[in-house]
């Protein structure tokens, strides 16, 4: 039976409508409302605490009420379950930072037309957000880095659990960012000792975590561009996770190739990322990752699973085996031959 005209509209204009709900969710995450929201408070006093005009902060907080994110009970508004565990900061499970990083993009999204016109994004135009907040380059590092570790903190322990680490020694997390994978393959392995590779302000927040995690006697860092730069040697297992989906073609094999002749004879190349199936359409993730690529990085996309392990076999490495490690993502585990 054919759905009534009026109910396929509303469909579509669900979709056009989604930026809202995202929109109103980054600025309150952005102005650190949820920190002001463990105990019950006006609109007039988030308005003060935080420093915004009190009608338009009690119009958004109206909107986080009829959202679900925070209760209101009068004129009192109080963090939800969601808000208060992971966007209050000071908290074990904060993660605000992947928020103010998504909210980063939005300026990138916004120019999403002329990226589809031009055939790249526009990396100036991109990045002018950054005229709106003291020291720009520093907050857009450590909420990127930080975002990264909120996404894979939960992960990193499944699918390190998933991966054969028998006989490995020395592990490189290549563009290892926080550390978080590092972490986790040191914790699930006594005698495994890490290099975490990324740039050098990654990797000064590499060292902060390791540290948190009194893991600095089994976990070090090396800082510089893996595009350009020595990775070193003589390792059994490296671990590249989201990483190729940031760059062209040609880099990915560059990347590839690159940590195959680091490796040792037998060891494994691991690549985790958002993998497309051939039909390129699934994932729905994926799909629209790629889009995110599109609209943030000079060259990046998602990449299909097959193209991925044609370039890690014309390196030299074994027929990829490709297994799931969470709804949206996989590897690619490949071996020195």
């Amino acid at each position: 039976m054919t759905k009534p005209a009026s109910a396929d509209f509303q469909e579509l204009m669900n979709v056009v409508r989604g930026f809202r709900p995202a929109k109103i969710l980054m600025v309150a995450t952005d102005l650190q409302i949820f920190n002001h929201l463990e105990e019950p408070r006006t609109a007039a006093e988030i308005a003060g605490l935080v420093q915004v005009d009190p009608r338009a902060v009690g119009i958004m907080l109206d909107s986080l009420a009829a959202l679900g994110l925070i209760s209101k009970e009068g004129e009192r508004f109080r963090n939800g379950e969601l808000t208060s565990r992971y966007l209050v900061r000071g908290k074990d499970d904060y993660r605000g930072a992947i928020v103010r990083h998504m909210h980063h993009t939005w300026w990138s999204w916004s120019d999403l037309e002329g990226t589809v016109q031009r055939g790249h994004a526009d990396m100036d135009k991109s990045e002018r957000w950054l005229d709106r907040v003291q020291d720009p380059e520093e907050t857009w590092v450590r909420d990127f880095i930080w975002g990264m570790h909120a996404i894979a903190r939960d992960l990193a322990p499944q699918v390190v659990a998933q991966m054969d680490l028998t006989g490995v020694q020395r592990l490189l997390d290549l563009g290892g960012g926080p550390a978080t994978y590092a972490i986790a393959f040191a914790q699930a392995s006594p005698v495994l000792r890490a290099t975490v590779f990324d740039l050098p302000k990654p990797v000064a927040i590499a060292q902060e975590n390791i540290s948190r995690h009194g893991l600095a006697d089994r976990i070090n860092t090396m800082a510089g561009n893996f595009l350009e730069d020595s990775i070193g040697s003589g390792y059994d297992f490296i671990w590249i996770s989201q990483i190729l989906h940031s760059h062209t073609e040609e880099q990915c094999r560059l990347i590839i190739d690159k940590a195959a002749k680091a490796l040792n004879p037998g060891g494994q190349v691991v690549i985790q990322d958002f993998f497309l199936n051939d039909d390129r359409i699934s994932p729905v993730e994926a799909a629209m990752f790629s889009v995110h690529m599109l609209a943030v990085t000079p060259g990046g996309r998602a990449y299909t699973h097959r193209e991925v392990a044609a370039m890690m076999e014309k390196a030299g490495l074994s027929t990829p085996e490709h297994k799931p490690t969470s709804p949206q993502t996989s590897v690619l585990i490949g071996r020195k031959r």
